[in-house]
């Protein structure tokens, strides 16, 4: 089994120790082979809280790591940053790659940066990155999954939700499709959902993984996607998205959805909360 781990909005600074360590025990015990991390890994971009985030992402100890700034990594109140040095905080523990592209196994990951340094909130898109991730996408190698990963998410499900997504989104979703994508990553809201919002594309919504900025009386939440083998024949796989939810009683993630990801428009869902 090959495994990808997609958490979110770490916000240090604001993080809870202990929902860190049970998220940490998770990926030993999964043995991730890579992890994205979708953006607001700090919740005020200090040089101290960057460290803090670096040390957890190093603790999970994953073969390949994909991070991505968010909204809340572009400073705030030291405002004069934002002209010009608005990443160098982030950069300074995970280096000036603001859309990183990686491999592990059939996971292909294509990376994109949607915060603005004069935006505090919203996002953004550019024709040329939509253009570019298309190009990339094409590249990506037979058999592979092709992921796109990005701080706000794409995909909204009401009038409420949909304002979250950068400019561009809908010319996004359709010509990363037509490229390739089989699924989105993305954080921002800390509403976990796995959802299919297109035949042969899918979404990972990654809730807040690790902070006490609760909403939507979601609880902490990551998500992992998952290549298995399946049947008796030689070389068939199946793939897997399944939600884990913190359960502070138990003081572990745990599974509380699996889905099959299938990419036609067949689906099959195992354990629904």
């Amino acid at each position: 089994m090959t495994v990808l781990m997609h958490l979110s909005d770490l916000h240090f600074g604001a993080h809870d120790p202990q929902v860190c360590a049970a998220a940490l025990r998770l990926a030993q015990r999964l043995d991730v082979s890579m992890a994205v991390v979708s953006g607001d890994l700090t919740q005020r971009a200090t040089a101290a809280q960057f460290a803090q985030a670096a040390r957890f992402v190093q603790g999970l100890h994953a073969r390949n790591t994909l991070v991505l700034a968010g909204n809340h990594d572009v400073p705030l109140f030291a405002w004069w940053m934002r002209w010009g040095r608005a990443y160098q905080r982030y950069a300074h523990q995970f280096g000036w790659e603001q859309e990183p592209v990686r491999q592990a196994g059939v996971f292909y990951v294509v990376g994109v940066n949607t915060t603005r340094p004069w935006r505090h909130e919203r996002g953004s898109l550019s024709s040329a990155q939509v253009e570019q991730v298309a190009r990339l996408l094409a590249r990506a190698p037979p058999g592979a999954w092709p992921i796109v990963a990005s701080h706000h998410p794409l995909v909204g499900r009401d009038a409420q939700d949909r304002a979250h997504r950068p400019s561009r989104a809908d010319e996004a979703v359709q010509r990363w499709q037509a490229a390739g994508a089989q699924m989105l990553l993305s954080g921002h809201v800390h509403e976990p959902a796995v959802l299919q919002p297109r035949p042969g594309l899918w979404v990972s919504r990654a809730g807040t993984a690790v902070s006490h900025r609760l909403r939507h009386g979601s609880p902490n939440s990551l998500v992992v996607l998952s290549v298995e083998l399946s049947g008796n024949a030689a070389g068939m796989q199946a793939r897997y998205a399944a939600r884990w939810d913190y359960d502070s009683t138990a003081g572990e993630f745990c599974c509380v959805q699996r889905q099959r990801v299938e990419t036609d428009n067949a689906s099959q869902t195992l354990g629904m909360d």
